[in-house]
């Protein structure tokens, strides 16, 4: 059974570009995390963001849709001028990589990045 209406090239794609997020960002971020509890109350509140704009708040998005929002993310953010760090300095974070590290847990669905 395929997750929602996902056809199974879209739902690989998006499993690929999840794993890819959760390898860039959310790993060296969980780690992070450990480290800075105002960076962890930052990532739950983006979480929830992401909950509500997604779904129903409570549950996590299915993977496509987390896979969408995150293309939708980047893509506006770079047309706004905005690129993708080539290092994260997690105690000078800007939000969106701090939203991005919420995608990576919502993706993970609670499992340890």
């Amino acid at each position: 059974m395929y997750e929602g209406s996902a056809v199974p090239g879209r739902l690989s794609a998006s499993r690929e570009l999840l794993r890819l997020l959760i390898d860039e960002v959310g790993t060296p971020g969980a780690a992070a995390m450990r480290r800075m509890p105002r960076l962890l109350a930052e990532v739950d509140q983006h979480a929830a963001e992401v909950r509500d704009a997604l779904g129903d708040g409570r549950t996590a998005p299915s993977t496509v849709a987390l896979a969408g929002y995150t293309e939708g993310l980047i893509h506006a953010a770079e047309e706004a001028g905005w690129e993708f760090p080539a290092s994260i300095d997690w105690a000078v974070r800007d939000w969106r990589v701090v939203r991005l590290l919420a995608i990576c847990l919502l993706a993970s669905d609670g499992r340890e990045l």
